[in-house]
């Protein structure tokens, strides 16, 4: 977990360091630290999922590896003393680091637990948050990474006043504090009598505050929560904003999201083509049989890196894993065909996932079909705006033309992180975004026509979306298959 860059604001526990030491007063401590390289406990192995990551490790860039410095936390129930710490030895994997105390803020046997801030630039407390933003953590060999598992506990009698033979720390594991997505491109995607071609993606519902330092607990709340504890699949990973996602979505939580569900306006669209995405990932993988509906097998260096996200959980009740609380992705795909080419201009009309063009070639196509008969004779020759509502109520899926002449539609993902294997029940922690994970997302296919834009102000949908609609429902656009790797690595292949 990388740390933060963030002031310490009502902190009752300041650190204990004073400024320059004499030679008498220094005492040194050797520690090393790893970045963690195991399964996480919700891994596939357990059976959850289908997923078909191929070899299962993911060593990610150079850059998202390196620790360039460190800041170490030696506290106990009443104070904290912190030292930083740079130009370690040793191999990369396993650095050697040496840190220098004043004898006068330790005491003899007596319980310290040791955290550790990699990359941070400041000493935490250890309950603090932070709203720090994902480029200043993600900045390269700057990764921010805090303690993987509960903090060790050391307890010495004597502190080594010999810095070339230091007190032992032990060997202590970090984790960054973001996660990442991957994202492959494929398609175009037949549909009907359309192709779609995903050319643009934001990424939604990203949460602004995280811990520093993970946390767990059995209801995704603060009670009897556990600092750095491991997740399993019968706890959750407590968010800082639990207490108002436990009684599910609520305008108000606009405040905890950037570029959240109800603000389609603002979106940070990103281009997600071959000719857009231009970082790829180092998962070493193998062609894996898995074809999409471009008919390749998922190659080596087909996923790019796309972006990094915080942390963002839901706590309670499993429903309250919401469309308006839960982190997504919006693909924005483009539609092309002789039908979309012909309407030049006009609005177009899918009704039971069938394209008819304009409104005149759906009056046409009624002369054969009973069903649409009966909505023309109800809706007239012409669409006004005032029936929008009452045609998308019909089941009828409108779409405007954008500023560029094109058309467009529009899919949501709601990131899937356990993978409880049924796609009418949701499970704990199902939907979520947890730090240290990638999350490797492709499109396999795409077999419905998606929604209309999400800033029109009156759209015709059969099925719009709302942020208090639950993550699965009984009717689907995709799959989603996921698998947990070291950085860790989970592999989602998605199905419209």
């Amino acid at each position: 977990m990388a740390a933060l860059l963030v002031a310490m604001v009502g902190c009752n526990k300041e650190p204990q360091q004073g400024g320059s030491l004499n030679p008498e007063d220094k005492v040194y401590m050797e520690f090393k630290i790893q970045t963690l390289t195991t399964r996480s406990s919700t891994d596939n192995d357990e059976g959850y999922g289908s997923s078909d990551a191929n070899p299962d490790v993911e060593v990610g860039k150079d850059y998202e590896n390196v620790i360039s410095t460190v800041d170490v936390v030696l506290r106990n129930a009443n104070s904290y003393v912190a030292a930083t710490v740079t130009n370690p030895t040793g191999s990369d994997d396993k650095l050697t680091w040496v840190a220098e105390f004043n004898s006068a803020q330790l005491s003899v046997n007596t319980d310290y637990q040791v955290y550790i801030y990699a990359n941070c630039g400041s000493r935490q407390d250890v309950d603090a948050v932070s709203r720090e933003t994902v480029a200043n953590m993600t900045q390269n060999n700057k990764f921010w990474m805090t303690n993987a598992y509960e903090p060790e506990t050391v307890n010495f009698a004597t502190y080594s006043t010999d810095k070339n033979n230091p007190t032992s720390l032990g060997e202590h594991y970090v984790e960054r504090s973001m996660a990442r997505f991957d994202y492959m491109p494929k398609g175009p995607y037949t549909v009907g009598t359309a192709q779609v071609e995903l050319t643009e993606a934001a990424l939604i519902n990203q949460s602004k505050a995280f811990y520093l330092l993970r946390r767990v607990s059995q209801d995704g709340t603060a009670t009897n929560w556990t600092v750095g504890g491991g997740e399993t699949k019968a706890n959750y990973v407590v968010d800082t904003d639990y207490a108002a996602k436990n009684d599910g979505y609520q305008a108000a939580d606009a405040a905890n999201f950037d570029y959240h569900l109800t603000a389609a306006a603002g979106w940070d669209w990103q281009g997600i083509t071959a000719t857009d995405l231009t970082v790829e990932d180092n998962w070493a993988g193998v062609a894996d049989g898995n074809t999409g509906a471009a008919g390749a097998d998922h190659e080596l260096n087909q996923y790019y890196i796309w972006q990094y996200a915080k942390e963002n959980t839901i706590a309670g009740a499993v429903a309250n894993q919401q469309n308006g609380l839960s982190t997504g992705v919006v693909f924005k795909g483009k539609l092309t065909g002789d039908i979309v080419t012909a309407a030049a201009g006009a609005p177009i009309y899918v009704f039971n996932n069938t394209l008819y063009g304009t409104w005149a070639q759906v009056l046409a196509a009624a002369a054969n079909d009973e069903t649409l008969k009966f909505y023309t004779d109800k809706f007239g020759d012409t669409i006004e705006t005032a029936e929008h509502a009452a045609l998308g109520a019909a089941g009828f899926t409108a779409y405007n033309a954008a500023d560029d002449g094109n058309y467009y539609t529009y899919y949501y993902y709601w990131n899937r992180h356990n993978d409880n294997g049924d796609n009418t029940n949701m499970g704990k922690m199902e939907f979520a975004v947890v730090r240290n994970n990638v999350y490797k997302l492709c499109v396999d296919s795409i077999k419905k026509f998606g929604h209309p834009d999400p800033t029109d102000d009156n759209p015709v949908d059969p099925d719009p979306v709302d942020p208090t609609d639950p993550d699965e429902e009984g009717e689907y656009y995709f799959q989603v298959t996921v698998k947990v790797l070291p950085w860790v690595v989970r592999v989602n292949h998605i199905e419209f």
